[in-house]
């Protein structure tokens, strides 16, 4: 087997942001902004605003999309990636991505009465407990954030901070830390995966016990209070919030990971031809999801990986709709007993029925 030497990426939207601040700090205005500076146009963005957060409804200039329920969810990255000809967006923000998980949730607690015929009202509990529910919800977001992704879209987190008091088993005591407000364990979806965790704070300047300004600042490295980082190993501590400061804190850190010194001008020819080479893998996965063979298809392989596909997504359904997608499997003279069923461009025909 051949291996390829990895060259850095240079173009914004080739990376996963996570942006962190606490309510009204400026996030949202701070995408729109990102998007028209990096790509000169306001429709080279889309926000999606999941569950019950509306607050792009006071920005102007800015293309976004509420989506109450996680189906609602579904409904817009499907018709994001299979119809991605349709737009011009270079790059998504889910704003915020706590209210993403809180309708994650409850569809899980869907599903969970879906499998089990009885309600069950946490996710501690749900699908037979011992983290079930938890691994569902980070299973679901994850499945739908490789989508996106597959389909060419780069991405933007938008979550919230809290000051939180932190205790580690080497150190003495406790301090404290300006975080991601949510679980560690929903927050590490979007941490784990982010190129560049950028928190937003508003530094106080104080004088005699009395509030005599402010200044709005993007940390990207932690300095002990302010929770931040990046992949990048020169990117600046933190710059005054803005969004052409946050590009030329971005390009700062990608020459930084050169073990050569680069020009402006070969960074331009690079980002033209990621561009391309994006375009053409995006155009590949897009044509698989309109034919079926859909957001799994990376991971399917066997047999036995799209029947457990098929049955986890019938699992999902009601009961009429369930009875409803096996007799249109039963009309197209495919096979019902999955059991038997060896050959995977059949499996592939069904997954396809029950999905749409």
């Amino acid at each position: 087997m051949k291996y390829k030497k990895n060259t850095i990426k240079v173009s914004i939207d080739n990376f996963r942001h996570y942006w962190r601040g606490i309510p009204k700090i400026g996030k949202t205005t701070l995408f729109r902004d990102l998007v028209i500076e990096a790509f000169g146009k306001s429709e080279a963005g889309f926000l999606i605003s999941p569950g019950n957060e509306t607050g792009f409804r006071a920005i102007d200039n800015l293309y976004a999309h509420e989506t109450p329920t996680w189906d609602d969810f579904i409904e817009t990255v499907d018709d994001l990636v299979e119809n991605k000809s349709d737009n011009e967006f270079r790059i998504i923000a889910i704003d915020t991505v706590d209210e993403l998980v809180s309708i994650a949730s409850d569809k899980v607690l869907k599903i969970h009465f879906q499998r089990k015929g009885e309600k069950c009202h946490t996710l501690n509990s749900a699908l037979g407990g011992f983290g079930q529910g938890h691994v569902m919800v980070q299973k679901l977001i994850n499945d739908q954030i490789h989508r996106l992704e597959l389909a060419g879209y780069g991405l933007v987190f938008i979550s919230h901070t809290k000051i939180k008091e932190i205790k580690e088993k080497n150190l003495d005591g406790v301090y404290n830390q300006l975080t991601s407000n949510m679980e560690s364990r929903f927050d590490k979806i979007f941490s784990d995966k982010a190129d560049i965790i950028c928190t937003l704070y508003v530094q106080k300047d104080v004088k005699e016990e009395e509030l005599v300004g402010t200044q709005r600042y993007m940390y990207f490295r932690s300095d002990g209070f302010v929770d931040a980082g990046t992949r990048f190993p020169d990117i600046p501590e933190r710059v005054p919030m803005g969004a052409k400061e946050y590009i030329e804190a971005f390009e700062h850190g990608v020459k930084s990971a050169f073990t050569g010194k680069v020009t402006d001008k070969t960074i331009a020819k690079m980002r033209e031809q990621e561009l391309k080479e994006k375009e053409e893998k995006a155009a590949e996965y897009v044509e698989k999801a309109k034919t079926g063979d859909i957001e799994h298809a990376a991971e399917l392989q066997t047999p036995e990986d799209y029947r457990k596909l098929i049955d986890e997504k019938l699992s999902e359904l009601d009961k009429e709709t369930k009875n409803q997608k096996r007799a249109e499997v039963k009309e197209k003279g495919l096979p019902t007993n999955l059991k038997t069923i060896e050959d995977v461009e059949v499996l592939k025909q069904i997954l396809k029925i029950i999905s749409n």
